[in-house]
């Protein structure tokens, strides 16, 4: 009787874990905005992406949002009134993304107004990157190594450019950024050399080039992207679980103002070995 009564107890931990797990009400986030906006210190323009949400069961769909008003000002005066050149994209004609200034994002849509500030970090140089084998998979991962600056909070962001190989008989390359996206925290390597893999949309294969790009970003901007991954494995820009924004007005999304550095390019040669270029 007594082992009836603790499975009995077991099974009803498990259904309340359950029931809170389930407890997202994803498909409720339907048709809310998404506003997606970058400024860094590259060359423009920057670009503010919105659209509409999508359900979790429909995540290949995005719908993008048209006819907004959206401006970007920072704090030493500039202004730009950002133009849409395709639907639900928006670029900035003037802006020039500088260390160290706090830039303002407005967006009219709808009848509603959405606000949200950032504030440019300085640049972290990328050490090295490569190519080595995974020890859960077997294909291949790309890798960056840096040195996190001391006494100070960081945040970063990896983003991949995967040049594809098609084969030897065309120059064509499938040059795509991919869509996911890691971000790392120096909470407990404060000071120290840091590698990080990056992630891909797609596997890397021999002849591939690689180039990483990492973004030195706020918290804000880290916590978004933080809970996208460890919510949902879509890459779709539409968050299912709904991750925190620093927009206003209950929009969905992120605004980030951050500099970023690039590494060398990496030919992948087929030698899943640790092999690290500097």
């Amino acid at each position: 009787m007594k082992r009836l009564t603790i499975l009995a107890m077991i099974a009803a931990l498990i259904t309340t874990a359950c029931r809170k797990d389930i407890h997202l009400n994803l498909q409720n986030a339907s048709g809310l905005l998404v506003i997606e906006g970058n400024v860094n210190d590259q060359p423009g323009p920057y670009l503010v992406q919105l659209s509409k949400t999508v359900t979790f069961y429909d995540q290949d769909t995005v719908v993008p949002v048209s006819g907004a008003t959206i401006t970007i000002t920072d704090d030493a005066g500039g202004y730009d009134s950002l133009q849409e050149l395709t639907p639900g994209y928006y670029y900035t004609t003037t802006l020039s993304g500088t260390v160290g200034r706090t830039y303002h994002m407005h967006a009219h849509t709808d009848g509603k107004d959405y606000d949200a500030t950032g504030t440019m970090q300085p640049p972290v140089a990328v050490d090295s990157i490569g190519i080595s084998g995974s020890f859960f998979s077997s294909n291949p991962r790309g890798f960056i190594q840096f040195s996190d600056p001391a006494g100070i909070v960081n945040y970063y962001r990896t983003v991949l450019y995967l040049h594809q190989y098609i084969d030897s008989t065309t120059t064509d390359f499938h040059h795509t950024r991919q869509h996911k996206v890691a971000v790392i925290s120096d909470r407990l390597s404060d000071g120290l050399t840091i590698q990080s893999s990056v992630r891909s949309d797609y596997d890397i294969k021999t002849g591939d080039t690689l180039q990483v790009r990492l973004d030195a970003i706020e918290k804000p901007v880290y916590d978004y992207w933080y809970t996208l991954n460890n919510s949902t494995t879509s890459s779709n820009t539409a968050a299912p679980a709904n991750p925190p924004s620093n927009i206003s007005n209950g929009a969905l999304g992120y605004f980030s103002a951050h500099a970023s550095t690039f590494s060398k390019h990496v030919i992948y040669d087929g030698n899943l070995r640790f092999h690290r270029i500097d």
